[in-house]
C-alpha cells in the first residue's frame, strides 16, 4: 500500500493504466469484430447470452438491469432494439403486470450461435491465445477477488469469495 492513501504509487498507477487500456481496448476490439462479422453490438450480444443461460430464455428487465448493472431505461432502449431485430420478445409478467421479460426468440438464438462463434475467435486471439496457461489462472483468481468486492451479490456465479475491506484482502 502508498504511504500515501491519496495517491497510488508509480507502480499501483502503472497496473491500473494498463488494466484500464487493456480492457478498453479489448471491449472495442471485440465490438468491432462482432459488428463487423454479424452487426451485433458487444452489449447486445451480452444481453443474448444471459437471455440463453435461463432455462427459460427469459429475464425480468429488471434483472437484466441489475446483472449488468446499468439503468433500466438503457435496458429497455436495448431490448427495443433487439426485439426490431427479431432476437428477442418482450413479454408480460403474469404475477406482476407491471413486469416484462425479456424473451429469447428462435431467431436470437440463431444469431446468438453466429455471434458467439466470433466471439470465442476473438477472446482466443486477444485474450487466451496470448497468455500462459499461468496467467490464465491469475487473471481468473485477480477477476475472482475483484467481483468478491465489487460485487458480492454475483460473486459467488464466478467461485469468487466475498471480500468486505481491505483488510480481508490479504488475509
Amino acid at each position: 500500500m502508498s504511504d500515501q492513501p491519496d495517491c497510488l504509487d508509480t507502480t499501483e498507477e502503472r497496473t491500473w493504466d494498463a488494466a484500464v487500456l487493456a480492457f478498453r481496448l479489448l471491449d472495442q476490439r471485440v465490438e468491432h469484430d462482432l459488428q463487423e462479422e454479424v452487426g451485433l453490438p458487444l452489449t447486445y450480444y451480452e444481453l443474448l447470452v444471459m437471455l440463453s443461460k435461463d432455462p427459460h430464455g427469459s429475464l425480468r428487465m429488471s434483472e437484466l438491469a441489475e446483472r449488468t448493472h446499468t439503468r433500466p431505461s438503457r435496458i429497455s432502449h436495448a431490448v427495443r432494439k433487439l426485439t426490431e431485430g427479431g432476437w428477442v420478445e418482450r413479454r408480460h409478467c403474469e404475477d406482476d403486470r407491471r413486469s416484462w421479460f425479456a424473451v429469447l426468440t428462435d431467431q436470437g438464438r440463431e444469431l446468438l450461435r453466429d455471434a458467439g462463434a466470433r466471439h470465442v475467435r476473438s477472446m482466443r486471439e486477444y485474450v487466451f491465445d496470448v497468455l500462459t496457461p499461468e496467467q490464465r489462472d491469475q487473471l481468473l483468481d485477480i477477476s475472482r477477488t475483484l467481483l468478491g468486492r465489487l460485487d458480492p451479490d454475483h460473486a459467488a456465479e464466478y467461485g469468487a469469495r466475498v471480500r468486505s475491506g481491505p483488510q480481508e484482502a490479504s488475509a
